[in-house]
């Protein structure tokens, strides 16, 4: 194949994938609003609606495993249909069923076949990218799925969150991921060797899967707590969601300059760079969250620490191969549900403990175990085998 052929041919996996798992991940967003609002208005108590939350991040954590077997035997496109028509049957068997119980594994379910779906799509650009571009297409992965994500929710204030058709606008966008599915002509990266060892990868990189972790942790704790944060701290409400807003959006402007300086500089540097700075952010966040300069702050803040994200899936493309790369998506999913699970229960428990103004430095502690990581590791992200 010439070079003109392989750009275009990569050009087009790159747009048939993002535009997969783009649309998917509209209703993922929006059914992480719509379950939790349908249930309180049900009377269902707090504990449930987490615990329901909860089946979500356990489904991704099940699939994980399994994954790389699962992709070598039956094709990495087969697993993305697969897991687009588990999706849509799960979003449209939720409204015919009674919450809470029955919703349990259904969202066990919705999360395996969306974890798989997001480690397929990574290991198909991941396939296309090389040493001196595959920072700033993690970028553009990451912006995209940012922006997707944000989208979900704004579609609940035209339906409201009773009856079918939030569930149907969902279904609709799922099922909508397989016209650019079934054009796309991935190169199947199961077959090209490895392992696919799900706990190999993470003993063999643990820095790498670390940075991710971080990058996780700090998503699930900064949406649960940031506007309780800013509101005790004498923000307006809609003060502080426009802070939080504003801070996710800008990142879909910056993770592809990020991406960038990774590829023409250093990626451990950058994960350094960055990681310093959400330190630094961090506990700068108290002191200047009622003044104007909370707007750049929190938009340095939030940028930096996905930052170190975007880097880290670069050079899971630099590090693994074959299905060891698979192996190593499906624990990036999996380090989401691990986030997921883990983050707010133990901020919550510190912020009881201590007060909402741990907040900060909890935040700030995350990224400073990256920084000492990265040290005990002699800054290296990860080492070759």
């Amino acid at each position: 194949m010439t070079s003109t052929a392989q750009y275009l041919d990569n050009r087009a996996i790159l747009v048939a994938a993002l535009a997969t798992v783009g649309i998917c991940d509209v209703a993922f967003g929006l059914t992480l609003q719509l379950q939790p609002l349908l249930m309180e208005a049900r009377g269902i108590p707090a504990w449930l609606i987490g615990l329901n939350a909860t089946m979500g991040a356990i489904g991704i954590l099940a699939i994980g495993p399994f994954l790389p077997n699962l992709v070598a035997r039956f094709g990495s496109k087969t697993i993305a249909t697969v897991a687009i028509l588990a999706i849509v049957f799960t979003l449209l068997m939720m409204p015919a069923v009674p919450p809470p119980y029955w919703w349990f594994p259904l969202r066990f379910l919705m999360g395996m076949a969306i974890g798989s779906l997001f480690a397929v799509t990574e290991t198909w650009i991941l396939s296309i990218a090389t040493e001196q571009n595959r920072g700033r297409l993690m970028g553009i992965y990451t912006s995209m799925m940012s922006v997707t994500f944000a989208t979900g929710p704004m579609i609940l204030p035209f339906t409201g969150i009773e009856g079918w058709m939030p569930w149907l606008i969902c279904a609709v966008c799922v099922a909508l991921g397989l016209l650019p599915l079934s054009t796309l002509n991935a190169r199947e990266v199961a077959e090209e060797g490895g392992e696919g060892g799900f706990l190999d990868v993470l003993r063999r990189a643990p820095v790498l899967f670390g940075c991710i972790a971080a990058a996780t942790v700090f998503d699930s704790i900064l949406i649960s707590f940031f506007t309780i944060f800013a509101e005790r701290n004498g923000v307006e409400l809609a003060r502080a969601s426009w802070l939080l807003g504003v801070g996710i959006i800008a990142g879909v402007v910056f993770f592809y300059p990020i991406g960038m300086f990774a590829d023409r500089w250093s990626r451990p540097g950058t994960v350094l760079v960055t990681a310093i700075l959400t330190i630094i952010a961090a506990l700068a966040l108290k002191p200047m969250l009622a003044t104007f300069w909370a707007w750049p702050l929190v938009i340095v803040f939030i940028t930096a620490a996905f930052g170190v994200y975007v880097v880290a899936l670069a050079v899971i493309g630099d590090l693994f191969k074959g299905k060891d790369m698979v192996a190593a998506a499906a624990a990036v999913a999996a380090m989401w549900g691990v986030g997921g699970i883990i983050g707010p229960p133990v901020a919550g428990r510190l912020i009881d403990l201590y007060s909402i103004n741990v907040f900060p430095p909890v935040l700030a502690g995350i990224y400073v175990l990256v920084v000492l990581g990265l040290a005990v590791n002699r800054f290296q992200i990860a080492r070759p085998a």
